[in-house]
């Protein structure tokens, strides 16, 4: 096999989503190896093509649905064009806002860390034309609201999404039996850690505090978060503190130390490094290509790279 990798970015909207519709992908043969931190949906409208998940190797052709977690490292390869759509999030933005509605928080806790089910499934025609009507009704939308507006009905549309994805093609694959009890526990321990972290990021992270809020011992907490995220719980913290920056830096005119310190960060200078670090960038290179993106939506086009 041919390893000259195509080097992938994921291109985020504030590094929080991406959607792209029914867009060509003509370059061939094709090969990308890498991971996102975002969870990504991969639709097969035409083409084929294999992907390698957890040492595994599918097939992809027409009608194929491929989910990937955050952090999993995939490798596709195409050798003809390929007619796709890609659906990508960030769990930080959506979490939430999802927390209303339990039964759909639990799944995406469930698509997020177990990997017991099918991440590969082939849609039934009927299925095929029901997805792509949902597809086509987010595109659409998106396309005709104002910028400001699009983060808002992606979400909107995100739980409707998540919803049809549970309702009609993941739900009837949960394992069942002890495993599922087990990894049922283990999430619901997760979805503890989570919900502590998203009350508690802007301050200061202790796992003596966090253990005793939950009540289960440090060490568990800490091997759990990280066979789970693939990330300790301070690098998932850093992070949840990176995002919520970005959501400042974009979308207010506060100044680049108090965007740091209300995001969690003690100093600036700390702020700045790790912002560098993760995007390549100052966050004032960040700002500035944010409201660049505002005034010129059209120039971030549909970039994709599966």
């Amino acid at each position: 096999m041919n390893r000259n990798f195509t080097q992938s970015h994921l291109i985020f909207d504030h590094n929080l989503y991406f959607f792209s519709y029914k867009t060509w992908m003509r370059r061939c043969p094709d090969e990308y190896y890498h991971a996102h931190e975002g969870m990504e949906f991969l639709y097969i409208h035409e083409g084929e093509g294999r992907i390698i998940l957890n040492d595994r190797l599918f097939l992809l052709k027409p009608r194929t649905l491929v989910y990937i977690q955050p952090y999993q490292v995939h490798l596709t390869r195409f050798e003809s064009p390929r007619l796709r759509s890609v659906l990508k999030i960030n769990l930080s933005l959506l979490y939430p806002y999802i927390r209303m509605y339990p039964s759909i928080e639990s799944f995406v806790a469930y698509l997020e860390k177990s990997r017991a089910g099918e991440q590969v499934i082939q849609l039934s025609p009927e299925q095929d034309g029901e997805f792509t009507a949902l597809l086509g009704s987010i595109d659409h939308t998106l396309s005709i609201v104002p910028a400001l507006e699009r983060k808002e009905q992606f979400l909107i549309y995100g739980t409707q999404f998540i919803s049809y994805l549970k309702t009609r093609l993941f739900d009837v694959r949960r394992p069942p039996g002890e495993d599922c009890k087990a990894q049922n526990r283990q999430s619901h321990h997760m979805e503890k850690i989570k919900a502590w972290i998203e009350q508690h990021y802007k301050e200061h992270y202790s796992l003596e505090k966090l253990s005793a809020d939950i009540h289960l011992s440090g060490s568990y907490l800490s091997n759990l978060f990280r066979s789970f995220a693939g990330v300790t719980i301070t690098e998932y913290i850093t992070r949840r503190r990176l995002d919520e920056a970005c959501l400042l830096l974009a979308h207010t005119s506060i100044s680049i130390d108090q965007a740091g310190k209300q995001s969690g960060f003690t100093t600036p200078a700390y702020f700045c490094r790790c912002f560098k670090k993760r995007y390549l960038l100052t966050p004032q290179q960040y700002r500035t290509a944010a409201a660049a993106s505002k005034r010129y939506p059209e120039s971030s086009g549909n970039a994709g790279t599966d």
